[in-house]
């Protein structure tokens, strides 16, 4: 086998074999306009046809020479791909590359108990990173099951509020196009605020919603109540997944369920779209606690009856050792800056 770096006249067979948003092509083109450099790669076989592809994207830390990498929800890692990846990042001077695999390596059943799906490999230059880009965790909702099965495995709150959503008349809409991309970041970033967590600033989402709003991918879905949108999601569509990767609402007329509501409706239309199946987009482990951070977005997830699965894990190959330690810990610091920061803005 053999890697190859492939460029726009491979793209179709790139997209072929693609079964993530960060990894298409059309993110990788938004990554670029962030000033990252983005490499598609594609594996081939002896017979010189692809049988896996993938993208890095190397983010260059500000003020220096140096980078750091990223392969964020892409294949199975071999050792075909740590030595091309190890070649790449030297030469893009890049302090460690993170590696987050989009495989599954454990399923959950109700009572929390486990079942190992994949037996990870042991890659001695790879190190368990100590900083995560996805969660490990996620809801996994089957769209194959009838509308019936899908209420009857969902939490009985869950069914209950949508019920009260739609008794007092709460009303769902799609509407992808520029006038519900707005609505959708004006909640966005006003949830954000409110609730005092990092997001990515406002140029980041303008420049993500550019770059992929006319490859079909993205679906605006908002939940009105007396003529006023209470809540908002953005959500993925790629080949028979979907993906629910951010949502925002606000904090008035909480009573009325919108949000609960807006999700039944984005289940549905998954169903519609052919979807198999209904990626989260990340939640707590199976003994999460209500002290937790995240915890409010875990159980509003957890109550539509998913399957909790965890994937096999981050890891860092690192290229150089001695700026690995250093950035590492001048990470932790910028991060705590960070959250100081947007609880500030809070106030």
């Amino acid at each position: 086998m053999t890697t190859k770096i492939l460029t726009i006249k491979d793209k179709e067979k790139y997209d072929s074999l693609i079964i993530h948003p960060v990894q298409t092509w059309e993110w990788g083109d938004f990554q670029i306009s962030q000033g990252h450099t983005v490499y598609r790669l594609g594996l081939f076989n002896d017979d010189d046809k692809i049988i896996s592809a993938y993208s890095v994207s190397f983010h260059k830390i500000p003020k220096t020479k140096f980078s750091i990498g990223t392969i964020l929800r892409g294949p199975e890692i071999n050792d075909e791909m740590i030595q091309k990846i190890t070649e790449i990042a030297k030469n893009e001077n890049a302090i460690f590359v993170k590696f987050e695999p989009n495989i599954i390596y454990k399923k959950y059943d109700n009572f929390n108990n486990s079942t190992l799906v994949f037996q990870k490999p042991n890659f001695q230059n790879l190190k368990k990173s100590p900083k995560v880009a996805f969660y490990p965790h996620t809801f996994l909702i089957d769209l194959t099951k009838s509308e019936t099965e899908l209420l009857e495995s969902m939490h009985s709150k869950t069914r209950y509020n949508i019920r009260v959503a739609n008794r007092y008349g709460v009303e769902i809409k799609e509407q992808t196009d520029d006038k519900g991309f707005e609505i959708y970041l004006k909640l966005l970033l006003a949830t954000t605020k409110r609730q005092g967590f990092y997001l990515h600033t406002e140029k980041y989402h303008r420049d993500l919603w550019k770059k992929l709003k006319n490859t079909g991918m993205i679906h605006i879905m908002l939940a009105y109540y007396q003529n006023e949108t209470l809540s908002a999601f953005m959500i993925f569509k790629l080949k028979d997944q979907l993906f629910y990767p951010y949502g925002a609402s606000l904090h008035i007329n909480r009573q009325v369920m919108a949000q609960n509501l807006l999700m039944w409706e984005v289940v549905k239309l998954g169903q519609k779209l052919k979807c198999k199946t209904f990626d989260m987009w990340g939640c707590l482990g199976p003994h999460a606690k209500e002290t937790e951070n995240g915890f409010g977005f875990h159980r509003f997830k957890q109550g539509y009856g998913g399957q909790l699965v965890e994937y096999v894990g981050t890891y860092d190959l690192i290229i150089n050792p001695f700026l690995y330690k250093a950035y590492n810990s001048a990470d932790k610091i910028r991060w705590k800056l960070l959250r100081f920061k947007a609880k500030i803005s809070r106030k």
